[in-house]
Order: C-alpha cells, then structure tokens, then sequence
C-alpha cells in the first residue's frame, strides 16, 4: 500500500479536497473553510426534552418548550444537526439537486453527534419511483446508510413506502408541507 501513497499525493495536490460550503480547498475531506464554519450554526443542548428544540438558556433536564407543554407532540423528539442557513441550505440543494451525493457523507457527520443513545433504527423518507427515476437516488437514504456506517445504529431503508406522488416542498409553509405530505407515507407490509 506504501506504493500508492506517491500516486496519493500527486491527486490531493491536483484535486485538493473542497470546501462543501463554498468550494474553496480544505485540509481533509468533509472539513469546512473557516468562514463557511463559521456561517454554520450547530445545534445541540440544552433544549426541550419533548421536541429538541434548542434553548437559549440550560432550564434543567426534562424541561419542555412552551408548546410542548401546551400540546404535547405525538413524537419522541426530532434533531437537527445544524439550523438552517445559506451554508446549511447551500449544501442540503448542492445533494439533492446537483447531485453530489459525497455531501451525504458531510451531513451524516453532522448528525452523528447527535445520535440519541437509544436509537434503534434509521428510517429514511423514501422518495415516489419518478422522483427517484429522475434524480437517481435518495438522498435520505444516502444519509441513512452512512450515518448506519458511523454508528452502532442499523438503517433500514424499505420500513417506510411512498404511497402517492406530492408536489414539490420548496417553498411551501409548515401547514402547506403537512396538508401536501399528509397520507403521502406508510409502514411497509411485514413492517
């Protein structure tokens, strides 16, 4: 193997590993540049133990948002790596529209600090056959895999299915998302 690290070499020289924020070359692969890093805001705790939304201030373990309080969600709570912003959302369109799946890799990173301990199971939202014929692959399922390969946690891309086709997302509000998507998914036979 000692062999090709020459070869090794000669390529990060020519084709040095990219910024997935701007562009611009970094030390290593799936890195940011310092102003892209800094562009990205990273989200963790302390935050409601209901939903995860992120709090300002540590309110104590087991403290809920106010709406979590008010109606509780029928969830055990969502996580996101990072808030979404122009690097964060510059990255998420550059995957699922541009095709550089590599950035699958970049987000499942992200996200693996943030594995609860008691995940079980990976579920990718699957996409409708066209939209998949189209693009040529998920990209939740690309993440799903390699967030599986980081951790101890299996991914199983066949739990959920599509059941119909919905419009596209982009640009909708939260109640639009929901009226569009809703029916839209369900437990795989044998599930």
């Amino acid at each position: 193997m000692r062999l090709l690290d020459p070869i090794g070499a000669v390529i990060r020289l020519a084709l040095p590993p990219r910024c997935p924020g701007c562009g611009s070359p970094v030390a290593a692969d799936h890195r940011f540049c310092a102003s892209c890093w800094n562009g990205l805001h990273f989200l963790g705790p302390p935050w409601c133990a209901a939903c995860n939304l992120p709090f300002v201030h540590d309110r104590g373990e087991g403290a809920l948002c106010a709406a979590c309080l008010t109606q509780p969600p029928r969830h055990a709570g969502v996580r996101a790596a990072v808030a979404y912003g122009p690097v964060a959302r510059g990255l998420a369109l550059r995957l699922k529209y541009g095709g550089r799946t590599a950035f699958a890799a970049t987000m499942a990173r992200a996200m693996h600090r943030l594995m609860p301990e008691q995940a079980a199971l990976i579920v990718p939202v699957p996409l409708h056959r066209w939209r998949l014929w189209s693009r040529g692959f998920n990209q939740a399922a690309l993440i799903a895999t390699t967030l599986a390969n980081l951790s101890t946690v299996p991914a199983d891309l066949n739990v959920l299915v599509r059941t119909r086709q919905t419009t596209v997302l982009r640009g909708l509000g939260r109640r639009q998302r929901g009226r569009a998507v809703a029916g839209a998914f369900a437990v795989a036979a044998g599930g």
